[in-house]
């Protein structure tokens, strides 16, 4: 028994390094949450790694905090999770979320934006990822423009 104990360990330890090199790329707060069944559990994580670092690398998709910022340069702007993530309900389906806490003057408004809010009508990963992610980044331009739309 010990001795498949040890064998599991190595086998797992070989997964990290191909985690480590792929989160260099990817923020912090970048979700990129699928379905896939290739980007599921600890194995699956360096492809799905992979994936959303490809994704930021084309150049299609920016940080919303960029545009933000530049809206509101008199407001403190923390973007705590941006990205992609599919519906439980519909694993086809996908999301583009936003989730910032902007501090203007005494006021702090939380934008915690979805679209859609359900999977009717909703994009398809390979929707979102096409031409460089220009469908993902689509969105999260909308979800920029009504945040500030609620910071008024």
């Amino acid at each position: 028994m010990p001795r498949f104990t040890f064998g599991f360990s190595l086998g797992l330890l070989a997964v990290y390094p191909l985690v480590g090199c792929a989160t260099s790329s990817v923020p912090s707060n970048f979700i990129y949450e699928t379905s896939l069944r290739g980007e599921q559990g600890l194995i699956g994580r360096s492809e799905r790694l992979d994936a959303a670092s490809s994704l930021l690398e084309a150049g299609g998709v920016n940080d919303p905090q960029t545009p933000l910022r530049k809206a509101l340069p008199n407001a403190t702007v923390d973007v705590k999770q941006w990205g992609v993530k599919y519906f439980s309900s519909n694993w086809a389906r996908y999301q583009t979320v936003l989730e910032a806490n902007i501090e203007l003057a005494d006021q702090t408004v939380k934008c915690r934006l979805k679209s859609p809010e359900t999977p009717v009508g909703a994009p398809t990963l390979q929707q979102l990822r096409a031409h460089d992610g220009a469908e993902l980044e689509r969105r999260l331009n909308d979800l920029v423009t009504a945040c500030l739309a609620e910071v008024g």
